[in-house]
């Protein structure tokens, strides 16, 4: 785990863009499959992406988790995604497919089988490449939220989950898929997130690990790229602000 600081969002967007795509320069000369998430936060970090030298005919993004609502609703995070940064360059996207007969379960299937096709393989199953995931005021990560039934899926790599807090659907990646990833990059930024990400970065031994602290279970390389109002309840002496 590597936890980065910077002194506002803005310099933590330009710091992640450019993470992004050295991970994509120094990758092989196949397919990059690049997870990517919705929200306000990774939106400075899309702006930045596009005037970074990567080499886009070689990526393929996907939608990490998604708002049951058709492309054309403001809370679409494809459609956020292809405005402010997979319309702009010249990337492959498969954003979560929309048919108005279709229940959650149907599209989260229709999406996991996307997925299965898109991602790399080995022996055990798909294997995303690069995951740009954020972090929620209570932990969550994904859809993946506190008391959600889809943090104790095993055996699916992405599945639909009733989320309570909000009254809606959600579809979600799912921690066996999160796992498998090579690379894992999450965005925190501002004071009110400050509290959970301590809690995930430097959790008590008594306290429920948060969904997102279980993301770093997995084999990958996690880092984190946080905001100095996001970094303010951590007391970790190897937690340092860096440059802009």
């Amino acid at each position: 785990m590597h936890v980065h600081v910077f002194p506002d969002p803005e310099a933590m967007a330009h710091a992640a863009a450019g993470a992004i795509a050295q991970l994509i320069r120094d990758s092989d000369d196949g397919p990059v499959t690049l997870a990517l998430a919705g929200g306000g936060t990774p939106a400075g970090t899309y702006a930045a992406l596009r005037h970074e030298d990567v080499p886009w005919s070689r990526v393929h993004g996907w939608v990490g988790d998604e708002r049951f609502v058709p492309p054309d609703h403001p809370d679409n995070n494809g459609t956020m995604i292809r405005a402010s940064l997979m319309d702009r360059v010249e990337a492959t996207f498969a954003p979560v497919p929309w048919r108005d007969d279709w229940s959650p379960t149907e599209t989260a299937a229709a999406y996991e089988a996307t997925l299965v096709d898109l991602l790399d393989h080995d022996a055990d199953g798909p294997r995303p490449d690069i995951m740009l995931l954020g972090m929620g005021d209570d932990g969550h990560t994904l859809s993946l939220f506190p008391g959600s039934s889809a943090l104790d899926v095993t055996n699916r790599w992405f599945v639909e989950t009733w989320v309570e807090s909000k009254e809606s659907w959600r579809l979600t990646a799912t921690y066996p898929l999160a796992h498998r990833a090579r690379h894992i990059i999450f965005l925190v930024a501002g004071a009110a997130k400050s509290e959970a990400l301590a809690r995930v970065l430097e959790p008590g031994p008594r306290r429920e690990p948060l969904p997102a602290a279980r993301i770093m279970d997995g084999s990958g390389e996690v880092s984190w790229y946080v905001d100095e109002a996001a970094a303010a309840s951590l007391t970790s002496a190897a937690v340092r602000p860096e440059s802009p």
